[in-house]
């Protein structure tokens, strides 16, 4: 048997992307809940230009999600169906502190999740919690604008601390952030950031993305407090860069894109920045505001194991004016000739997952983690209450097999596979329920319409014979 029985089969949501009830129980309002239903929901938000933040939109449909709010146990039946033996999901912030300032934790909002805990532990499944998933009260954003400053790591602390402690006989896999590297891309979404004409945006996300390092070091620090045996991953958004020719100018700028691809989990894994990104700096007037205590702490508490999400490899030339763009998880890269068009949203690569555990693992000599990988289409069709998607099937298994080699051949150590997202959610991107990823499909069209009555699609089958033969394909 090439995995181990203990190698964890599961699949991955998030609360801002499935739970709906947006102000069911006391929650707050979240920076996801003000995301539109159009293509301004990744852009930089400009206060001074239109205020984002206070305009009112047809829809948002973050506040509907896919109804997991009411449905979860009924989904987590499903999920006990498929056999699955670990499940990833997120804790909303403001489900547990509305504003993120209140001296106690909201007990309708822990209370939530301590069903969900229990129904996973009667079906025997393993619970993969994200501290911060996209997701963070928006009065912090609007009161002291998001993780640029200081004052949130202290308040993400008590947050954390509360569901540590709460939920600690439940809950063994931690993850603090959710792609932290993306908040180079998507600041609002990933850090609740807002500008003003002519600020130095970079540095104002570098220093927010130092503050998220230095919450994810305290995290860990008092959560091996709490329980010695909680173990603690950094998420990435990974994506092998390939040169798009063999120029060597192409070769440096594929290499020069995975550099500052990793920075954040060079960070989390080896205690400290990357010696090229002082220098990176000085070039760019980056001067963030830091005290010396940060770096103890960064270099005394790193991570235990190395998780991340991966759809597709990223292609970069030196020259890129005139190539063809494509859209990938994180900002447009080079179209990859090589690579054939799908039924994805993006270019699909499986081979590429194979070089990317190769590449994480050779850098970071770390237990890998695989807890975002799936096929998102707007190809699934519901007829007569069947989804027949053999092109996720076929997705799932060029993936699975890259995966398994990378295992047997390449020596890779991997702790699990969770596919994105099991059951139909909104898409962050676009905000679509149509942009469908799961095995199971939700009932529900892009405005919110729809009865969100769940439907096996036939992939769910297919991977439910992968998890109960542990990988045979």
């Amino acid at each position: 048997m090439v995995l181990k029985e203990s190698f964890l089969w599961g699949g991955a949501i998030s609360a801002n992307q499935t739970e709906g009830h947006f102000d069911a129980d006391g929650r707050g309002l979240t920076n996801f809940d003000m995301l539109p239903l159009d293509s301004r929901r990744l852009e930089d938000v400009y206060l001074d230009q239109d205020n984002f933040l206070d305009e009112v939109h047809d829809y948002y449909s973050g506040r509907r999600g896919n109804n997991f709010y009411k449905t979860y146990e009924s989904d987590i039946e499903l999920l006990s169906e498929l056999g699955v033996n670990s499940f990833r999901l997120s804790i909303a912030w403001s489900r547990i502190f509305p504003t993120g300032e209140e001296d106690e934790p909201n007990e309708q909002g822990l209370a939530f999740y301590d069903d969900i805990f229990k129904k996973l532990r009667a079906n025997k499944i393993e619970p993969i919690v994200t501290i911060s998933h996209f997701d963070m009260p928006l009065h912090l954003i609007k009161k002291y604008g998001g993780w640029y400053d200081r004052k949130i790591v202290d308040l993400y602390i008590k947050y954390a601390t509360v569901i540590m402690k709460r939920f600690s006989k439940y809950v063994t896999y931690w993850i603090p952030f959710n792609e932290m590297n993306m908040t180079m891309h998507i600041p609002f979404i990933g850090a609740g950031l807002t500008f003003t004409k002519g600020e130095n945006k970079l540095e104002k996300k570098y220093q927010a993305t130092h503050h998220q390092l230095l919450a994810n070091a305290k995290t860990i620090q008092i959560g091996k407090e709490i329980n010695p045996n909680f173990k603690f991953g950094c998420m990435m958004a990974a994506a092998k860069t390939y040169p798009y020719t063999s120029k060597p100018e192409d070769v440096f700028s594929a290499f020069e894109s995975d550099k500052f691809n990793l920075i954040f989990s060079d960070v989390q894994v080896k205690g400290k920045y990357p010696n090229f990104l002082a220098r990176y700096f000085d070039k760019q007037q980056i001067a963030l505001k830091t005290e010396k205590e940060d770096f103890i702490i960064l270099k005394n508490n790193t991570v235990d194991f190395l998780s991340f999400s991966y759809y597709s490899s990223a292609c970069s030339a030196a020259e890129d004016s005139d190539v063809e763009k494509v859209k990938r998880n994180g900002p447009d890269t080079v179209r990859n000739p090589y690579l054939p068009k799908s039924n994805s949203v993006w270019q699909v690569d499986p081979l590429g997952l194979r070089i990317t555990l190769n590449q994480l693992y050779d850098r970071y000599e770390l237990p890998l983690f695989i807890v975002e990988n799936g096929l998102g289409t707007y190809e699934d069709q519901l007829v007569d209450g069947k989804i027949h998607d053999d092109y996720r099937i076929k997705y799932l298994k060029e993936h699975f097999e890259n995966m398994i080699s990378a295992v047997e051949e390449d020596g890779v150590e991997l702790i699990g596979y969770l596919m994105w997202g099991l059951i139909d959610l909104v898409s962050v991107s676009e905000g679509k329920m149509s942009k469908r990823y799961g095995l199971i499909y939700v009932d529900a069209d892009d405005e919110g319409n729809g009865s969100y009555k769940r439907y096996r699609k036939d992939s769910f089958d297919w991977y439910k014979k992968v998890i109960k033969t542990n990988g045979t394909i």
